[in-house]
């Protein structure tokens, strides 16, 4: 593991920091530590991550244990920190005086110059995490941190989140050992957060008054490090309220709220502009998620951008230019709406909206500071992530890693067909198609139908698909037909395309997929008798509904890590798309697949990792008691101390190998 650095005048890479550096560098501990999902794991010596020094002269190396701190010029490591307790979200304060880090779920602050550490906040537990964000905040929220530098690094903000009367879920490992996480079940007390100021040269702690909250999602100082701008999301998730924050007084005051019927889909900002007058505000009040101009006072100055595409995320902003860099969806195909992905920009008045990545596929945006140049990773079905250096407005500079991966070329790969498919609706679904590489139209075919199906979820998009399409291809290979297609409530064309979930989950996604199943079965080279499905997680959910609930149109399945009781699952999620269980309780009760249990005649495989964090194994095990009652005895595979993605080789491998064994002798 060693850091490398590309020479943009050069176009030339080299090690900055080679791996023997990093060896001698880092302390020589191995101590065990609890990885970011809270799951028990193995602390290797070994650089985990790195961050440059405000000043571009040293690095901060970052392990399981310890933080070194590198000079780039003398080629010297001193260890700022370091033992047998794991720490987590280091950070470099903006003036490079400090890094912060968590730690015993505490917030600490080590001086670089001298290497003085010490505690800034109160003494954390498992039950009260101080600047670090809980399970339910990290996986679901999607907060990487619980603490903010203010921009002249005289203070921090922070979350503190008590979870003392919250639930907890044993993970159980094979060897008998336990530990819990933060797992609220929809209906239950959610933790209670609250946010803080800290002096960094010490002083008090002062509490933040943000009104009655059911979750703070995202914290951001204003560039004068005058103000907090601060998310306030209601447990429902129909409200979202910005509050502008004055630390010094601790009062705030409600600056924009977006309110929508269904739900509210989180993004990252709000983003202020360096006068710290102005500020770009994302919203999906159109029906679409757009950008949004707005000064200081909560007034809409201009909206940036608007159509019937979406924003995907913003990605730098060029205030001497007065240029906005986003992504979206706009150049995507008319007939395949939001399958692609491209870099625009558009000037701070809303004016001269302009294409920067013509080359049709996915793009993704990695800005420099002063928004003058930008690394793009750029992918399509057919090709894999590679990463170029270009200036805002488009023009190559160099390429970073072509990545050409020459043996792609003896594996033969089938190409990925896109399509658009008509529903009884008459609404139009992005749809995809892997046929055999040798496909005669005059032979039948046994197919597979490819499932996710849920909020957020996309498919059928033309990027790189990562090992999940290249398993499917290798079944292409073997003479399967590869379906799949993204229905109502999937990401990518818009919040009105998610909203028919609501209250009831399960319901139109499939009705969605008899429509694709319908089409898939006219073609003349598909053999109706012969169609299988597999999709895991919420997608494992659908393949439950769909080798139950009648008409079943599937002679076999694979049901990875499926949910069959929302209320078994988190309140962040069940909550935002099926509202409280008491509230909705027959709409949580249509939506599990068990009562179905009886109506199995297909083969079922249902796969599942025992620790996962995410999909709790009593999904499982409450569908096989329902299909025992019923004298229906699917197949079972449990992996144990796997989470809800297997990342070993060992499980992969074994995962493979048995779903395609499955297929093979049932299709």
């Amino acid at each position: 593991m060693e850091i490398w650095a590309f020479d943009t005048a050069t176009a030339h890479s080299s090690p900055l920091v080679s791996a023997a550096r990093v060896e001698a560098a880092l302390p020589s501990d191995t101590p065990t530590h609890r990885g970011d999902d809270d799951e028990p794991s193995a602390a290797p010596r070994g650089l985990t991550d790195y961050a440059w020094a405000p000043n571009g002269h040293a690095l901060l190396l970052i392990a399981h244990t310890s933080l070194v701190w590198f000079d780039l010029e003398s080629g010297r490591a001193r260890t700022l920190v370091s033992g047998s307790e794991g720490l987590s979200d280091a950070q470099i304060s903006p003036d490079g005086r400090y890094v912060s880090f968590i730690r015993d779920h505490s917030l600490w602050l080590t001086a670089v110059a001298t290497g003085t550490t010490r505690a800034v906040t109160p003494a954390g537990s498992d039950d009260l995490r101080e600047g670090e964000p809980d399970w339910p905040y990290r996986n679901d929220l999607g907060l990487r941190g619980a603490y903010w530098w203010s921009p002249d690094s005289s203070r921090i903000a922070y979350l503190e989140s008590n979870d003392r009367a919250t639930g907890k879920y044993q993970l159980r490992s094979a060897d008998g050992s336990e530990h819990a996480i933060v797992y609220p079940l929809p209906g239950t007390r959610l933790p209670v957060l609250r946010l803080f100021i800290q002096p960094v040269n010490g002083g008090p702690r002062r509490a933040i008054d943000v009104g009655s909250a059911g979750y703070l999602p995202r914290v951001v100082w204003t560039p004068d490090s005058r103000h907090v701008a601060v998310e306030r999301l209601s447990r429902d998730q129909k409200t979202l309220d910005l509050l502008l924050v004055d630390p010094m007084s601790a009062g705030s005051r409600v600056i924009v709220s977006d309110k929508d019927s269904y739900w509210i889909n989180l993004n990252d900002g709000p983003y202020f502009l360096r006068d710290s007058k102005r500020f770009i505000w994302s919203s999906e009040r159109s029906g679409y998620r757009h950008l949004y101009l707005y000064d200081i006072n909560g007034q809409q100055i201009t909206q940036l951008t608007g159509g019937d595409w979406e924003v995907t995320s913003l990605d730098g902003i060029d205030e001497s230019g007065g240029r906005v860099y986003f992504t979206s969806t706009k150049q995507s195909p008319p007939a395949l709406p939001g399958t692609e992905r491209h870099l625009y920009r558009v000037n701070l008045d809303g004016s001269e909206l302009t294409e920067i990545t013509p080359e049709k596929g996915t793009h993704q945006a990695f800005f420099s500071p002063n928004a003058q140049s930008f690394v793009d990773t750029f992918s399509t079905s057919a090709i894999p992530p590679r990463q170029d250096l270009l200036h805002a407005d488009g023009t190559k500079l160099a390429t970073i890693n072509e990545n050409a991966v020459p043996s792609l070329v003896k594996y033969n790969l089938p190409p990925v067909e896109f399509l658009s498919v008509k529903t009884h609706m008459g609404g139009d679904l992005n749809a995809l198609v892997i046929r055999p590489p040798d496909f005669d139209p005059t032979h039948k075919y046994p197919a597979i139908v490819y499932i996710a199906g849920g909020p957020g979820e996309q498919i059928v998009r033309d990027m790189w698909g990562g090992d999940t399409f290249l398993w499917l291809r290798m079944m292409a290979q073997k003479g399967y037909v590869i379906y799949a297609q993204d229905g109502h409530g999937t990401a990518g064309r818009g919040h009105l395309f998610e909203e028919p979930l609501h209250l009831r989950l399960s319901s139109l996604e499939m009705a969605d997929q008899r429509d694709g199943v319908r089409y898939l079965r006219s073609l003349p080279y598909i053999d109706p008798a012969r169609v299988g499905i597999y999709g895991w997680g919420y997608g494992g959910f659908l393949v439950l509904h769909a080798m139950l609930d009648k008409p079943i149109a599937y002679k076999a399945g694979i049901a990875g890590a499926p949910v069959s009781d929302w209320r078994l699952y988190d309140a962040v999620f069940s909550e935002r798309y099926l509202d409280d269980p008491v509230r909705n309780q027959d709409g949580y009760l249509d939506s599990m697949p068990t009562e179905n249990a009886k109506n199995l005649i297909g083969s079922l495989l249902i796969v599942q990792g025992v620790t996962d964090e995410k999909v709790h194994i009593e999904n499982s095990l409450l569908l096989l008691n329902e299909f025992l009652e019923t004298a229906k005895y699917p197949s079972v595979m449990f992996f144990p101390d796997r989470g809800h993605i297997f990342e070993d080789h060992e499980a992969q491998l074994a995962l493979y190998r048995a779903m395609t064994e499955f297929f093979v002798k049932n299709l």
